[in-house]
């Protein structure tokens, strides 16, 4: 959605409440409810592992499993990670990403991102722009890619698909139910559905130094037979557009980006509802929009999340 129209949207619900005291309340739980909620979740994540664990923007099935096995057997087990945490290293000012790569980790496989992996799994107060050049740089060893653009995207893909390992593994710890087993890897490996940025955007990769040291790809560069090729809707990729909202992060690799916002309209908020903070949002929720965004706040502030 556009700008104005989320404006718009939220300026209505805010002069609706102001003038009438309107807003949608919770809805109470029941079991019925609560089966359909936990359903939707434990589709959505078999949904997304087997998205990971497949070919991807720019980047083949074979890494894309490796790194999304490594992020996976990381999270809450590797002892040379919260060994390093705990004694607070490296020191502020330190190269993080080369003393990463230096120390133990308890690794699963012979990724070359591995270290890097682990990283972004358990250290993410640690990471900087220093770190995401490292990864560009390994990106560009391993994969002898000589166009940055193209080494962005691919660090982008890489990190969205660490990132919904992670969201997949926490949800599980949190909710008291066993993590899946993650896909077995494809065979044979099939490469990624694009060669370069190029192939679906039609200008650069933009980037706002003043909100980040990554790229994000404004809906509008995305060229028309990619969005129909894979059945994406530009409409909802455009949330991503402002460099200030999270999810834009993930948009310079817009395949992984909207299996991304998939598994979040389940599991978070659907995008059509996310401005929408006098709502109860999708069809099995009990916490209104705005209950939603105080919960989350609260869970951001306690890790010390700055996005």
């Amino acid at each position: 959605m556009g700008n104005v129209n989320v404006k718009l949207t939220v300026a209505g619900d805010v002069l609706r409440n102001v003038l009438t005291g309107h807003y949608e309340k919770g809805v109470a739980t029941s079991p019925e409810r609560t089966a359909q909620r936990r359903k939707n979740c434990l589709d959505a994540i078999h949904q997304v592992l087997h998205t990971v664990v497949g070919p991807g923007d720019l980047l083949s099935s074979d890494l894309r499993h490796d790194v999304a096995a490594e992020a996976y057997a990381a999270w809450g087990s590797c002892q040379g990670c919260f060994k390093a945490k705990a004694a607070m290293e490296p020191p502020p000012g330190a190269n993080f990403a080369e003393y990463n790569r230096e120390i133990d980790h308890d690794f699963t496989t012979q990724s070359p991102f591995r270290d890097l992996v682990h990283g972004l799994v358990n250290r993410q107060n640690k990471l900087s722009e220093e770190f995401f050049q490292a990864m560009l740089q390994r990106l560009k060893d391993v994969t002898d890619e000589v166009q940055e653009e193209d080494v962005q995207a691919m660090a982008v893909e890489l990190t969205t698909v660490v990132a919904l390992c992670v969201g997949v593994r926490a949800f599980c710890s949190a909710y008291g139910v066993k993590a899946p087993a993650l896909p077995q890897k494809m065979e044979p490996c099939k490469p990624g559905r694009f060669q370069h940025v190029s192939d679906y955007s039609n200008g650069q990769l933009q980037i706002e130094k003043s909100m980040g040291w990554g790229p994000y790809l404004p809906s509008q560069q995305l060229r028309p037979e990619a969005l129909e090729r894979f059945g994406l809707e530009r409409s909802e990729l455009s949330f991503g557009d402002n460099p200030r909202i999270p999810t834009s992060k993930a948009s310079a690799a817009p395949l992984t980006y909207w299996e991304f916002l998939k598994f979040r309209d389940v599991m978070y908020v659907p995008t059509a509802d996310v401005t929408r903070f006098m709502k109860v949002p999708g069809l099995d929720r009990t916490l209104n929009r705005g209950q939603l965004e105080v919960a989350a706040a609260e869970y951001t502030t306690a890790k010390a999340c700055n996005f």
